[in-house]
């Protein structure tokens, strides 16, 4: 027996250790980028590049990190103050005044395998093999505030701590993409069409959190209806009584892990460029329309979980200059140890049912006004839409190629979705440099965010490209 995801947690951390190469498609700064091919991952008809071949090898496509979330990694831990100065804390005050009443947090990571495209006169090929990760949580303030607060509160009520969601995937995308100018100097059009192999999800269906009041008002009890979807190289183990156990991971092989191709699905892009006018341009494209269905190394769970809750004293835990100073940090993972040992579903409450998972899907709309063949200024709305959040982010930019060798993009960035997670002082910045057939990359659409634990959201990208046959004269 094993109680362990680690093993498939290494794997799945390869996307944040080795993942430093990735594709930068949730930039928006990127959209309107002079003289870069990768503006064609958010429109399939888009193509800010004159190269007749564009190669992307592993290692130096690009390196990329997106977060995101209502609140900063600071706000729940930063170094202590006083006889704690030298130690991370768990600030759970300031966490709980920094979240919203429904809260998410959303990370993406992919790294491109293989890409490469071809400019063919008025068309465009590309072919590309990149592997993907994705996460999104969902929480209510509510479950922060019993965590912080205790039982005492609640004595003599039910009360419902809202719903906790997660979704993970993580996958490999082989993308055929061809665009054509079917109208000239007018209209462009651009498909891809993508196949998908599932190599492991995590998909809550349902999980609501409730706290019901004993009848002696002494404790209270934590439940918890769920139904869980997981699909990776784990099995769940049970004891001698048909209880589970742990998971028992022995038999992952992580080559075989990556190479798996049982779980498959479809997506597609889609795209289009109008002119309006020489110097007024319209676009917008459908990205990641699709889903994936699991099927193998799959297993479910049905269960409804309850726990006796006494609650935390945090009392010791609010004046770091005592001698008798408890971490709270420390409190609550004492607490967490407790929840888990008690999490005993049996053997009949797990099943192996096929289920699906789709893509959050983005959707571009923008427009660009050519001052001059060297410059222009566009405007885009981007929406994100997923299982769990809604997003929107506007952003306008100014697009800039100095000679042929380096653009510059400025943009600032409006976003605002379905969980409060509205920011609105998001500065960004794109730069090309090219020396020879090598293009050097540049992408953030937040520089104030250089401090990662007290940023809410943050994005950056660089990376390599290898052009080969492109015009010396280029209006991008």
């Amino acid at each position: 027996m094993k109680n362990s995801f680690i093993k498939l947690l290494i794997v799945s951390l390869i996307g944040m250790l080795a993942y430093s190469s990735v594709s930068a498609q949730e930039n928006t700064t990127l959209y309107f980028m002079k003289g870069i091919s990768q503006s064609d991952l958010q429109n399939p008809a888009l193509h800010n590049d004159s190269s007749k071949v564009v190669l992307g090898l592993p290692g130096l496509s690009g390196i990329y990190l997106n977060a995101n979330s209502a609140f900063a990694v600071h706000d729940l831990f930063h170094k202590g103050t006083g006889l704690q100065a030298d130690l991370l804390v768990t600030d759970i005050e300031t966490f709980h005044r920094a979240i919203n009443t429904n809260n998410a947090v959303e990370e993406n990571f992919s790294l491109p395998l293989f890409h490469l495209s071809l400019r063919i006169k008025k068309s465009f090929f590309s072919l590309a093999i990149t592997e993907k990760q994705s996460i999104q949580t969902t929480f209510a303030k509510s479950l922060v505030t019993f965590i912080k607060d205790g039982n005492a509160p609640y004595i003599g009520k039910n009360y419902d701590l809202g719903d906790i969601g997660m979704n993970a995937i993580h996958y490999r995308e082989f993308a055929l993409g061809y665009s054509n100018e079917l109208i000239k100097n007018k209209l462009t059009l651009g498909l891809k069409v993508k196949a998908l192999y599932g190599e492991s999800a995590f998909q809550t269906q349902r999980m609501n959190l409730q706290v019901e009041t004993a009848a002696d008002v002494s404790y209270l009890n934590l439940r918890s209806d769920m139904k869980i979807n997981l699909a990776g190289p784990v099995t769940p183990e049970y004891d001698a009584d048909n209880y589970f156990s742990g998971m028992n991971s022995d038999n992952l092989d992580v080559k075989d892990y990556l190479l798996q191709s049982g779980n498959r699905g479809m997506a597609f892009d889609v795209g289009a460029v109008y002119n309006l006018t020489p110097k007024i341009s319209f676009s917008g494209s459908i990205i990641d329309m699709g889903k994936i269905s699991f099927k193998n190394d799959v297993t479910t769970l049905s269960y409804v979980y309850n726990y006796k809750w006494e609650g935390i004293d945090f009392s010791k835990s609010l004046n770091e200059s005592k001698a008798d100073y408890v971490d709270p940090g420390d409190l609550i993972e004492a607490e967490m140890k407790k929840v888990g040992d008690s999490f005993k579903p049996k053997k009949s409450e797990f099943g192996s049912k096929a289920f699906e998972m789709t893509l959050p899907t983005k959707i571009y709309l923008g427009g660009t006004y050519q001052f001059s063949s060297k410059f222009n200024v566009g405007l885009l709305n981007r929406m994100y839409r997923s299982a769990t959040i809604n997003r929107n982010t506007l952003t306008l930019s100014g697009n800039a190629l100095i000679g042929n060798f380096f653009s510059l993009t400025g943009t600032y960035s409006i976003m605002r979705d379905s969980y409060q997670n509205n920011s609105y002082n998001n500065l960004g910045l794109g730069m090309t440099f090219r020396m020879g057939s090598t293009q050097l990359y540049m992408v953030s659409d937040n520089l104030l965010a250089m401090r990662p634990s007290r940023a809410e959201f943050t994005n950056i990208s660089f990376g390599f490209n290898f052009l080969f046959g492109r015009k010396k004269s280029f209006k991008a």
